[in-house]
């Protein structure tokens, strides 16, 4: 009877190892190598108003090295982080943007800059010092793995002030399917009616409109004629041209109409009856002209698009700023101006005459 029970035993024990043995074998692990590398576009930067719609700044690194026991099962589970800070912080509290998913991400001048002065509260036409590291972690609970810093020396300056209204992103073909520098589009009373213009330089357009600068968060794309959808394709509109387009987040209806610029007004050389056109700059991204208007109480001008009273923009809130169908602008001193249309922060219009 003992040998019985003690036989038992051994079939049991065996049993047992057999077993671990196979869980052993089916137990997912994973072996990392070195840290990405971090490298950066540019080791110094002026920022200015000129180069506020200029991607100005890109940030690029390699995959981190993962090796799955199983490479079947294996799944792409690293989250990165770029930690940006002022020199000598030691990363204490940096400013953290999610680049999931990614291995380039790139700023343009405006965003750059704000980041530099709202975020980092860096000192305005002073150099500074700024470090820049990647973190990656391969899951929520592991050690994260830091890259080389990268340091570099930046300028920012002093920004107009600009409403920090709700925005969607307009990334698409235009722009090399970037979010971080893609045109917004807002909405200046936080009602859900979002509006403002972007460029497609191509005879045709493939876009979606993101919800946040990356492509981790929902975006729109088609939802039929006229609609858009969170699991829509890409958006397609043909035409080359500068577009005000309009989209309403609650019934998902949107719309592009394509415009060109100019002056008008009797204090324009075609007074009423006749438009002064605007040229469109892609380098600084606003419309331009050098006209010689004419001074007096009575002397008036306005913007318009498309030579018809459709779309126009006059006098808003404040000088300097624009707003649809608003007042007529008064001008008392005749000469030759340079005329500066700045449409490019969306639902927020500016315009500037400077006289030479």
């Amino acid at each position: 009877m003992k040998k019985i029970f003690k036989n038992i035993g051994v079939l049991a024990l065996t049993m047992f190892v057999l077993a671990s043995c196979k869980k052993d074998e089916e137990k997912l692990t994973v072996n990392t190598g070195e840290a990405p590398v971090l490298a950066s576009s540019s080791s110094a930067l002026i920022l200015s108003e000129e180069t506020a719609a200029d991607t100005v700044i890109t940030f690029s690194w390699n995959n981190y090295d993962v090796a799955w026991s199983q490479p079947e099962n294996a799944i792409d589970i690293a989250k990165y982080t770029l930690e940006i800070d002022a020199a000598g912080q030691s990363f204490a509290s940096p400013y953290q943007v999610d680049m999931t998913g990614r291995t380039i991400g790139k700023y343009n001048g405006a965003d750059f800059n704000a980041l530099l002065v709202n975020r980092l509260e860096l000192p305005v036409d002073v150099e500074s010092a700024l470090e820049v590291r990647l973190k990656t972690m391969v899951s929520e609970n592991s050690m994260p793995v830091y890259s080389n810093v990268v340091s570099m020396k930046v300028t920012p300056y002093l920004m107009l002030t600009i409403p920090d209204y709700p925005s969607l992103y307009v990334v698409g073909s235009h722009q090399e399917w970037s979010p971080e520098t893609a045109p917004a589009i807002r909405s200046a009373k936080d009602d859900g009616m979002y509006e403002g213009f972007v460029n497609f330089p191509g005879a045709s357009t493939e876009f979606k409109l993101t919800t946040a600068r990356n492509w981790t968060e929902p975006a729109y794309g088609d939802g039929g004629p006229g609609l858009l959808s969170l699991t829509g394709g890409n958006v397609k509109q043909d035409g080359a041209g500068y577009y005000l387009i309009k989209f309403n987040k609650e019934t998902l209806a949107w719309s592009a109409v394509k415009t060109t610029w100019a002056l008008i007004g009797n204090a324009t050389p075609g007074g009423w009856e006749s438009d002064t056109p605007l040229t469109y700059d892609e380098e600084t991204k606003v419309w331009k002209a050098t006209v010689t208007l004419t001074g007096g109480d009575d002397k008036e001008f306005k913007f318009r698009a498309n030579g018809e009273w459709v779309i126009d923009l006059g006098a808003g809130s404040s000088d300097g700023v624009l707003s649809f169908g608003g007042g007529n602008f008064k001008l008392q001193e005749s000469g030759t101006y340079d005329v500066t249309l700045d449409l490019s922060n969306g639902a927020y219009y500016m315009y500037k005459l400077k006289k030479k």
